[in-house]
């Protein structure tokens, strides 16, 4: 079980964080070593340009991720706006992630004049790795926990485990941080086949976005984290079915 802060010499840091920012890291490391970037016939320093794309991608992705959060959490929020501008203290959701992602890569791209559809199959890996950072992280900030069980007795060993929630309190949940964890590990691995096969060039991107944003929409039923609800969904869940729509929509229309 991860704790909540890790201790890097003299640096003492929330887990959730580092993994993020490692995960992103990363993942603009394989995006910027696989990016296949021209421009007017004419070919650009492949590190400068995908790394300039991806710089917009990271600017887009923190602004709408903590956004996103912050509408997720406006009961909290709403009594407490200043906190909404303090991003040490945690907080990102990972729709606002990918909508300012994209936003922020595609405006990038277009002032480099190179085509985002290059960058975005080269970042396939770092949608599951991100994701599989989060959830990892959530393991040590008691983010994303399950609903309460009766008994563990009554489940999978799998499935339930003694959790805390954001207040501290230690019961039988759910474990949907597992399940989340499960689900970008699998993705992770489509992932790499796909990049390393060749399969679906220009559609790769989508499809694991799509299965995400599926698994997210799944794990939904069993979360207890408060969120607002309409019309018996989560408003995350609701968050997820968009991005699946969208992600079947750029895997068919590609």
């Amino acid at each position: 079980m991860p704790t909540l802060y890790t201790t890097i010499g003299p640096w003492t840091l929330q887990t959730f964080t580092l993994l993020i920012a490692l995960a992103v890291v990363v993942s603009a490391i394989i995006g910027i070593h696989r990016a296949r970037v021209t421009t007017g016939g004419r070919s650009l320093p492949r590190a400068a340009a995908a790394a300039d794309a991806y710089l917009g991608a990271l600017i887009g992705g923190v602004v709408l991720a903590r956004l996103g959060h912050v509408l997720l959490s406006w009961d909290y929020f709403g009594s407490n706006f200043g906190e909404a501008f303090h991003l040490e203290l945690g907080g990102l959701n990972w729709h606002g992630a990918v909508l300012g992602g994209l936003l922020g890569l595609h405006l990038a791209a277009r002032l480099r004049h190179i085509e985002a559809r290059h960058l975005l199959d080269a970042f396939t890996l770092g949608l599951p790795l991100i994701g599989l950072a989060g959830w990892w992280g959530c393991l040590a900030s008691a983010c994303g926990y399950g609903v309460e069980v009766p008994t563990l007795y009554d489940h999978p060993a799998v499935a339930v485990t003694e959790s805390q929630d954001i207040f501290g309190i230690v019961a039988p949940r759910y474990n949907t941080q597992l399940f989340g964890v499960l689900v970008s590990l699998a993705l992770l691995a489509l992932a790499a086949v796909l990049l390393w096969r060749g399969w679906l060039p220009r559609r790769r991107f989508w499809l694991v976005l799509a299965l995400l944003s599926a698994g997210m929409f799944v794990i939904g039923f069993y979360r207890g984290d408060a969120v607002t609800l309409v019309a018996g969904l989560r408003l995350d869940q609701v968050f997820d079915a968009g991005l699946l729509v969208i992600g079947c929509w750029k895997l068919i229309k590609t």
